[in-house]
This record gives structure tokens, C-alpha cells and sequence, in this order.
């Protein structure tokens, strides 16, 4: 009972356990049980002499017995010594009933005190895992979790420590008791397996309890909780690996037994799971987030592409990224063997300018060896450059920027030397980071070199654009003279025409009919004396005379038509129809759509010679048996269509040769255009060809 009261004195919640225990003691300590055995003894005297008295009184005295009568003697042995006896064997087993009763109802408070104790343990323990479930912010978690476990317990000052590989050493993390802020302020860092009983647990993983901590050697001593008397330490656990260690301490001596032990390393069990959920927690978040910031970085670069805002943007967004200071970028002349700083954020010193060789330094170091790199404490690192030796950023953390398995230089974050050391997970980030920033960086350069190119592109386009406006012009004027002389060329063509077919007019045809007259005179003159023979040889060759002057008429309306210039195209292409289908001998018809109305006399020859080429072709081509000549005449419109139903051609084909064969059709299109007019084939094998031409009346 001793023992409950020594471990539990200094504890609030025990209060009631000890008014309990110490009332049992109490009572244990009552005159009680003396008076049950006095009495056991001084009533069964009391009852004897009682006895003996009657016997003396009522068998001697009166009823004058002798004492020696066996009848006195069996009654006094009765009564003087059984009875008496019986009595005392009574109060005997009386008296040993209520000390088993009195033992049972210790036992029972002991019992109690124990049970009520595990109780509150297993609350406090239901609690932890309660607020370690529900909290996913580690420090509000330990804060929450030092705090409960000091005040369920009552202890003097409970303290979290956690490991950091990095430096193998033990860093508070939380406290809480009458210094718990003075302890935090200053920060307490211990040496894992070599300071104090929280190290020597962090590096053996086992409990160390202390009920006397003056008498521990591994006893570390904090001036500002120089009250402790006594200490147990327990390692935080997730698997087999220890991340911490949970201490408590109490300014009694042996406040703590083995049930503390066990308790505290459910505890520290359950902290250890809590802190691993919460910087699962946290690492999960610090990922999504950092993914969220590395779409938005994605999405920066792809709308900023201009080198010098590129270059700043992601500067700055990778010191937001890591919560740090300051960044800055290299760029890496494989030529010249030299690292440039090419822009920089927030940097202590003005790095504008700044060259480095690889090897030199944290940027240098990262370009010869590939690798990224950490440096915490710059100032005392072996490899630093005295280019930045003196400034405030102390925390180095940078990685190479590679372009297809090529180096083309690196970033460097920095941060103050107050600031939390940089970290793997800062690593990994900065990594991903990079990735995108080496394609921004070259989608920059490339689309420098393409901005460049273009404008050199453009600069070429305009005094090539500045070469083919005066070419376009010089052909334009080129073809107002090709057209121009076409023109003449055809007023000419059609004037010899003319003139030659005036000339065989007035000349051969007159000279035929003057020999045709003649021949007639001469059978006249010579009729009586003329034999039948010479009268049919002088027949024949006034019929041949007719014949040849009948070829040499035609020929002159081929030259040149005197109806056209007469009557106008309508009449001149009728006639032509009537000698088409005679000489041809295929039907055809001319049509005409609107009021007809004349052109001008170049231009009636121009559409009549067009319609002459195209019938021409139909007969020499088309094996047809039926042609078709339509003219409209719209007022704003003189539209000309001939088909026919002959074999047709291959457009296609002809478009590809055109250059070569169909040149009646070429010289045609030349015609038309010559005039402002437009002309169009439509042909199909076997399915005839179709040949229009417009001509708009303004451009007549």
C-alpha cells in the first residue's frame, strides 16, 4: 500500500485513491482488533468465574453439598471450563473472521486504487489515439498530445523530441510544463545514443527509467527544469525504425514503476503511428500542392515565352515553391567551359554578370557531377566559392538543368541560415520543378530563334513581296502589250484578210468570170462551125471556170464576210451554219436567247472567227452527227455556247497538256480574254464537249 501512495503522491487524479487507501490504513490501525482479543480472552475468565460462583452459591451453600460430590465436581468442570472454552473458541473464530475481513476490504481498495489507476491510463491512452486520429497538423498535434499527458498524469514537464537523420541528432519538437516555453524558445538538440537518457533511448530503442535521476549517469541536466527528481524515457516507434522519443519527468523520487513504463510505451507507440500519419499527411498535401503549383508553373511557361519574363517567373516560382529566400540561375558555355548567371531573384549579392567554372562551388559542383546537391551550412562546407562567401543564405539546395541527357545548367535556391534545413521532399519538388523549367526554358529559346527567323523571314517576304509587285507589274504592263499587240496582230490579220479577199474579188474572180464570158463569146461566134467534141470541151471548161470561181468565193467568205459587216452576227453565223452542214455534213443549228444587239465590228469578228474555230474542231474532231450555237443576249451579258454530241476528250488531260496540244482551243481563250471576257470546256468521253464564252457588255 506504501508502494501506491510513493508512486502516486504527486499526482492529481490519485487524490480520492489515496483518501481511500489511507482510510483502510486507518482503520487497520483502530483499537478494534485488541479489544476482540482482550475480550477473548476476559469472557471466557469472566463466564468461569460466574459459573463457579453459582455452583458455590447454589449447590454448597444452599442446597449443602460437598464440594468432593461428583454432581459439584462434573457441574463446576461443566461450567467453570467448558463453558469458558467454548466461549474463547467462539470469540476466537469470531475475531479471525473480522480480520479476513478486514484483509479482504484492502485488498479491495488496493484493488480499486489499481483498477482506477489502468483506467485513467487507458482513458489517457484512448484520448492520445482520439486527438492523434483527429489531428493531422503535427504540431498541433504534439502540442495537444504533451499537453494531456501532463495534465492526466500530473507531471512535472513532458517533452517530444524527434530524430533528424540528416544530423543524427535529437530536436525538440514540443514541451509542455512550467518552462515549456523558455525550453522551445532556446531549442534543445541532443547527440542520438551519446547525450542524455532521451539520446541513449533514440539510439538503443529501449525505455530508460530513472526514480533518481542524481544517481543516472546518462542524466542530461536542463537549467531550466531544475526541479527534476525523477525521469522515463520511451522511443517513438513506426515499425522498426525509432523517429523520437517521449519523456516525462517528475519532481519526486520514484514516481514512476513498471505499469508507467508499459503505459507510456502504448503512448509512445501511438505517437509514433500519430506522427507518421501526420507527416504522411503533410507529405501528401506538400505533393498535391506542389503538383497544383507545378500545373500553374506549366501553365506560366506556356504563356510566357519571351526569355527575359520566362527566366524571372520561374525564379520566383521556385522560391515560392520550397518557402525559401532567394534563387538564382546558370547557363553552361560548353564551349567556353563556364557557367553564367543569366538571371537571378532576391539574391543577397548582385550576381549579374557572374561566371564560375565547373567544379567551383555549389552551381559548379552540380554541372560536373550531374547530381543535384544540399548544403545547409555553405559557410563551413568544404567546396564553397569565395564569389559567395559572406552572405546571409547559408542553405544551398540546386539541381542541374538538362536538355536530353545534356547538361545546359542549373538552378540554385537559397535560404537564411534561420530558416528549416532543406530536405529531400525539397529535393524531389526542386527535381520536378527543373524537369519543366529545362523544356520552358528551351521552348524560350526556341521560340527566340523563331522569332528571329521569322522576322528574318519576314524582312526576306517583304523585299521578296517589294521584287514581286514590280515583277507583277512589269508582266501586267508585259501583258497589256502582248495584249495590245495580239490585238493589232488580229486588226492586221483580219485588214490582210480583208485586203486579200478584195483582192481575189476584184482580181482572180474577175478574171474567171471575164474567161467564163469569153468561152461563152467564143461558142457564140463559133456555133455554127464548132464539131460536137469541141462543143463539149468548151462546156467543160466553162464548168470548171464556175467551180473554180464557186472555191474562190468561199475562200473570200472565209477571209473575211462581207454579211457580218452588213447585217450583223446573227445572218452571218446562219449563213455560215447553211455552208457548215454542207461541206461538213453535220446538222447545225443556231439559237438565240434575249433581243439580239450588235457589237462592235472588232468584236463581232473576234466571236464570229471563236465560233468558226469551235465548229472547225467539231468537224475535224468530234465525230459528231449534230452541233449547237446558242447566243444570249442579256443586257449586262453576251454569253455564246456550242456543243456538240461527238466522242469528247479528257478535260483533265487536256488541262495537263494544254501547253503543248489543243492549240485552237489556247488561241481561243486568248481571243476571249483579249476582249475581257471569260471561256470554259466542258468535255467527257463519249459524252460530247461543251465550249462556253462570256463577254460582260461593260467591258466591250
Amino acid at each position: 500500500m506504501n508502494h501506491i501512495l510513493t508512486a502516486t503522491r504527486n499526482r492529481p487524479w490519485s487524490r480520492k485513491l489515496i483518501a481511500q487507501a489511507k482510510h483502510v490504513l486507518h482503520w487497520e490501525q483502530t483499537p478494534f482488533a485488541g479489544i476482540v482479543s482482550y475480550l477473548r480472552w476476559t469472557i471466557p475468565i469472566a463466564v468461569s468465574f460466574v459459573g463457579i460462583a453459582y455452583i458455590l452459591l447454589e449447590e454448597v451453600i444452599f442446597q449443602e453439598h460437598s464440594l468432593s460430590d461428583t454432581s459439584v465436581v462434573r457441574t463446576v468442570l461443566v461450567i467453570g471450563l467448558a463453558g469458558p472454552a467454548l466461549v474463547w473458541l467462539t470469540l476466537t473464530w469470531a475475531a479471525r473472521a473480522a480480520v479476513a475481513e478486514e484483509k479482504a476490504q484492502k485488498e479491495l481498495a488496493i484493488r480499486n486504487a489499481q483498477a482506477s489507476r489502468r483506467a485513467l491510463h487507458l482513458q489517457t491512452a484512448s484520448l492520445v489515439g482520439q486527438r492523434a486520429s483527429a489531428l493531422l497538423e503535427l504540431d498541433a498535434l504534439l502540442a495537444q498530445v504533451v499537453e494531456l499527458i501532463l495534465v492526466k498524469f500530473g507531471y512535472y514537464h513532458v517533452h517530444v523530441l524527434l530524430v533528424d537523420k540528416e544530423t543524427n541528432e535529437l530536436v525538440l519538437k514540443q514541451a509542455s510544463g512550467q518552462s515549456a516555453d523558455l525550453i522551445k524558445a532556446r531549442g534543445l538538440r541532443l547527440r542520438v545514443g551519446q547525450d542524455g537518457i532521451t539520446g541513449w533511448v533514440a539510439g538503443f530503442g529501449q525505455p530508460l527509467l530513472a526514480n533518481d535521476v542524481q544517481q543516472e549517469p546518462r542524466y542530461h541536466l536542463l537549467e531550466l527544469v531544475p526541479g527534476t527528481r525523477s525521469e522515463l524515457a520511451v522511443p517513438l516507434r513506426v515499425g522498426d525504425q525509432i523517429i523520437g522519443v517521449l519523456d516525462v519527468q517528475s519532481n519526486h523520487l520514484n514516481a514512476f514503476d513498471k505499469e508507467d513504463v508499459t503505459v507510456l510505451q502504448i503512448l509512445g507507440n501511438q505517437i509514433g503511428i500519430a506522427i507518421e500519419n501526420a507527416r504522411l499527411f503533410q507529405e501528401t498535401k506538400r505533393r498535391y500542392e506542389a503538383m497544383i503549383a507545378l500545373h500553374e508553373t506549366s501553365l506560366d511557361m506556356i504563356a510566357q515565352l519571351e526569355s527575359g519574363d520566362l527566366l524571372g517567373a520561374l525564379l520566383r516560382r521556385a522560391v515560392s515553391l520550397l518557402n525559401a529566400r532567394a534563387s538564382s540561375l546558370f547557363l553552361y558555355d560548353a564551349q567556353h567551359e563556364r557557367l553564367s548567371n543569366i538571371a537571378r531573384y532576391n539574391t543577397y549579392n548582385d550576381l549579374t554578370g557572374v561566371t564560375v567554372r565547373p567544379g567551383e562551388g555549389a552551381i559548379g559542383t552540380i554541372v560536373q557531377t550531374g547530381e543535384p546537391l544540399i548544403v545547409n551550412d555553405y559557410e563551413n562546407w568544404t567546396g564553397k566559392s569565395p564569389i559567395f562567401a559572406g552572405t546571409p543564405e547559408t542553405r544551398v539546395i540546386g539541381v542541374p538543368l538538362k536538355w536530353r541527357e545534356q547538361i545546359m545548367g542549373g538552378i540554385l535556391v537559397l535560404n537564411d541560415s534561420q530558416a528549416r534545413p532543406f530536405d529531400q521532399d525539397d529535393l524531389w519538388l526542386l527535381n520536378m520543378f527543373t524537369d519543366l523549367a529545362s523544356i520552358a526554358i528551351k521552348n524560350a529559346e526556341l521560340h527566340s530563334q523563331i522569332k528571329d527567323f521569322n522576322q528574318r523571314l519576314e524582312s526576306n517576304i517583304a523585299a521578296r513581296t517589294i521584287e514581286l509587285y514590280k515583277a507583277k507589274e512589269e508582266i501586267a504592263e508585259k501583258a497589256e502589250q502582248l495584249k495590245s499587240l495580239l490585238a493589232k496582230t488580229i486588226h492586221i490579220q483580219e485588214e490582210e484578210r480583208a485586203r486579200i479577199a478584195r483582192d481575189m474579188h476584184d482580181g482572180v474572180v474577175q478574171l474567171i468570170a471575164s474567161a467564163r464570158y469569153e468561152i461563152q463569146a467564143a461558142r457564140v461566134v463559133a456555133a455554127k462551125t464548132l464539131l460536137p467534141a469541141e462543143e463539149e470541151k468548151l462546156l467543160a471548161a466553162r464548168q470548171v471556170l464556175e467551180e473554180a470561181e464557186g472555191e474562190i468565193r468561199r475562200a473570200i467568205y472565209d477571209l473575211h464576210s462581207p454579211v457580218l459587216d452588213a447585217v450583223g452576227l446573227v445572218p452571218a453565223l446562219e449563213q455560215y451554219a447553211s455552208r457548215f452542214q454542207l461541206f461538213a455534213g453535220i446538222t447545225c443549228d443556231i439559237r438565240t436567247g434575249g433581243v439580239p444587239y450588235r457589237l462592235p465590228p472588232q468584236t463581232e469578228l473576234t466571236v464570229f472567227r471563236m465560233i468558226e474555230e469551235a465548229l472547225h474542231n467539231v468537224a475535224s474532231h468530234a465525230d459528231a452527227k449534230t452541233a449547237l450555237v446558242v447566243l444570249d443576249f442579256a443586257p449586262e451579258l453576251f454569253c455564246v455556247t456550242v456543243q456538240d454530241d461527238g466522242v469528247g476528250f479528257d478535260y483533265k488531260r487536256w488541262i495537263e497538256e494544254r501547253r503543248h496540244n489543243h492549240l485552237g482551243l489556247l488561241a481561243m481563250r486568248e481571243r476571249i480574254e483579249s476582249l475581257g471576257g471569260t471561256i470554259q470546256v466542258y468535255s467527257k468521253l463519249e459524252h460530247g464537249t461543251r465550249i462556253s464564252f462570256r463577254l460582260p457588255i461593260s467591258q466591250i
